[in-house]
């Protein structure tokens, strides 16, 4: 499958796109995930995820860009989604030996699930949209926590997400296949760790 070069002509899908980045959306959806947390300890985990997480990830898109390679080429993508996953995964061991909240716990399992699974997509067939997995996981997780209960707030979530997707569409980053395995791949590992979280120790 050939992937698309992005082009960014229409103004409200990289309006959407920005808005949606997955870098953007990451702390907000955490301090959802933390909202039963003491004060202080939400703020702790908050500061050390991003410490973590987001620290790397921005020091590895400005070395991608310096080496005169972009995001959506799909190659540029393999050294992205191995760091993002060791990442990850040393913040899902120091949730455990920490003892941080279960909902902070399962949200991480769910992203130590779908990175690997991405990567592989990514590597062997076509790129994924970041974007689109990122927030459809979201949704996902936040429905399963028993945050999005009222069938307005699913509806307004599902509206983020094709509203997401248009926009990685119109603006030459992706197309309707990427941005559906987007929505598939994330839905299926946030319910896989959902699965898994049930067998050790249910939210």
């Amino acid at each position: 499958m050939t992937d698309p070069i992005p082009h960014n002509r229409n103004k409200l899908g990289y309006l959407i796109s920005v808005v949606t980045h997955p870098l953007v959306v990451f702390l907000p959806a955490l301090v959802i995930v933390l909202k039963k947390a003491e004060p202080g300890e939400a703020i702790g985990w908050l500061v050390l995820i991003a410490l973590v997480i987001l620290v790397p990830a921005f020091v590895l898109l400005r070395y991608v860009r310096r080496q005169g390679r972009h995001t959506y080429q799909r190659e540029a993508r393999h050294l992205i989604y191995l760091i993002f996953w060791l990442s990850m995964v040393a913040c899902a061991i120091l949730a455990v030996l920490l003892d941080a909240p279960q909902r902070l716990v399962f949200s991480l399992l769910s992203l130590c699930v779908w990175v690997p699974l991405q990567a592989f997509i990514n590597m062997r067939f076509t790129k994924i949209s970041i974007h689109v997995a990122v927030v459809s996981g979201i949704v996902m997780a936040l429905i399963l926590m028993g945050e999005l209960v009222t069938l307005p707030a699913i509806a307004a979530a599902a509206g983020v997400v094709i509203a997401t997707a248009w926009a990685r569409m119109v603006t030459g980053n992706h197309t309707l296949a990427q941005v559906g395995l987007g929505m598939v791949v994330s839905a299926s590992s946030v319910l896989a760790a959902f699965a898994l979280m049930s067998l050790w120790n249910p939210l």
